[in-house]
């Protein structure tokens, strides 16, 4: 067993100066994922035991967690070990008493808010509903998430503090298109054609405790010569690119 797979908790990372106060969790991208479609890609080991990404069969633009898990040696361990307790967790019936542990062990007094999922999503309606029970148990933290997992969603009573916003570009499109979410967030190349349907583009997670859709411009490594990655290096040319890429290629 790999040493960071002894960790008894979960472990969560603070925001950076742009997203203050606040607690992050995530699992490994693409793996967890089982509403992700257009975004969908993720770290696999080589036999030489070097990672590379991992595109999906429809995959348009990569998501940016999944190049980080290929980049950095601890990102890819954390989610990983994070992963392996939380289906451990599944059979021994702790896993509202191990997230929350979690939670208590890493907040400080000023946290506000906890972020689920910057990598990765609700991969069982169990896991979901340990989610929205551990939201109960701490009524002065605000949680809030992307998901492409909405059918898990449908008919389930969320807390005032837990807020979901439905991320397009997944097997679940449709139940956006029929109004189930009226708060979704889409993916764009750039902010002119996030403005030319309407949405205003989020750089800091404020328009998650809104109640309408809104965008999000695509960060991270893309596949060579694509028109995704032709669009981030001309925002970055123009002097364009916020530098915060947390997200928005996760969501």
């Amino acid at each position: 067993m790999h040493p960071a797979l002894t960790m008894t908790l979960l472990k969560f990372s603070q925001g950076n100066a742009k997203l203050k106060h606040r607690l992050i969790f995530s699992l490994p991208a693409g793996k967890t994922c089982p509403g992700a479609v257009f975004c969908k890609s993720f770290a696999v080991v080589q036999d030489d035991g070097k990672r590379k990404i991992q595109d999906g069969p429809q995959t348009e633009f990569r998501c940016f967690a999944a190049s980080s898990e290929v980049q950095y040696d601890a990102v890819f361990q954390t989610r990983a070990n994070n992963m392996e307790m939380l289906f451990k967790s599944v059979i021994d019936g702790s896993m509202v008493e191990l997230i929350n542990e979690s939670v208590q062990h890493h907040r400080k007094k000023k946290t506000k808010l906890v972020r689920i999922h910057e990598s990765g999503d609700f991969f069982s309606r169990g896991y979901l509903n340990a989610w929205i029970e551990v939201t109960r148990l701490n009524p002065d933290l605000d949680f809030y998430c992307y998901s492409k997992s909405l059918d898990f969603f449908l008919d389930v009573a969320l807390p005032s503090n837990f807020y979901m916003t439905a991320s397009y570009g997944g097997k679940f499109d449709h139940l956006i298109d029929q109004g189930y979410f009226e708060r979704y967030a889409k993916v764009y190349k750039t902010e002119e054609e996030a403005i030319a349907d309407g949405l205003e583009v989020d750089h800091d997670d404020s328009h998650c405790f809104g109640d309408r859709p809104f965008a999000l411009l695509v960060h991270g490594t893309q596949p060579k010569g694509s028109d995704w990655g032709k669009a981030i290096f001309a925002r970055r040319k123009a002097g364009k690119f916020t530098g915060y890429s947390s997200k928005k290629a996760a969501a």
